[in-house]
C-alpha cells in the first residue's frame, strides 16, 4: 500500500482550522459591511458548524479506515499537495487578515467568491479519498459552499 502524504486526520484538521478562519473572515466582513451584516453573520455561522462537523468527524472511531480505493487516495493526496504548493490552503487559514484589507462591497464579494471556490476545491479532493459516510458529510459541506457562492455573487444585483 502507498503511504498516505496526508493522512485523514490531518486532512481534517485542515478542514476545522479553514472553516474558523471562514467564520473569521465573515464575522469580520460583517462588521466592515454593515449593510450586508446579517448575511455576513449567517454565513459565519454556517462555516462555525462546518467546522463543529469536520470535529464530529474527527472524533469517531476508526477515523483512518475510511478511506476509498488506493487510486483515489493518491490522486486526493496529489492534488491536495498542489493546492498546498500554490498557496490556496495557506490562503484559506487566512481569513481575519484577508477581511482586514477589504476596502470596499466590490472587493468583499470578489475576495469571498474565491474563499468559497478554493474551500470547494479542496473538499473535493478532500472528499476524493473518502468512502460513505464520511463522503457524503463532506458533499452536504460543499453544496452549502456553492450555495454561498451563488447568494456572494449575486449580492453585486
Amino acid at each position: 500500500m502507498i503511504q498516505d502524504r496526508y493522512s485523514l486526520p490531518v486532512l481534517l484538521e485542515m478542514a476545522i482550522t479553514i472553516e474558523r478562519s471562514a467564520r473569521d473572515f465573515y464575522s469580520k466582513l460583517a462588521e466592515k459591511v454593515q449593510k450586508y451584516k446579517v448575511f455576513f453573520n449567517q454565513i459565519a455561522e454556517d462555516e462555525k458548524r462546518h467546522a463543529e462537523i469536520y470535529v464530529h468527524l474527527l472524533g469517531q472511531k476508526k477515523v483512518d479506515e475510511v478511506h476509498s480505493t488506493e487510486q483515489d487516495r493518491i490522486l486526493a493526496n496529489y492534488n491536495i499537495k498542489i493546492l498546498e504548493d500554490t498557496g490556496i490552503i495557506g490562503g484559506l487559514r487566512k481569513g481575519f487578515e484577508r477581511a482586514e484589507k477589504i476596502r470596499d462591497l466590490d472587493e468583499a464579494i470578489q475576495t469571498a467568491v474565491n474563499l468559497e471556490k478554493d474551500t470547494s476545491l479542496f473538499y473535493q479532493d478532500l472528499s476524493m479519498g473518502l468512502m460513505s459516510p464520511f463522503r457524503q458529510e463532506i458533499y452536504k459541506i460543499i453544496k452549502v459552499e456553492h450555495t454561498h457562492l451563488y447568494k456572494i455573487q449575486n449580492l453585486k444585483l
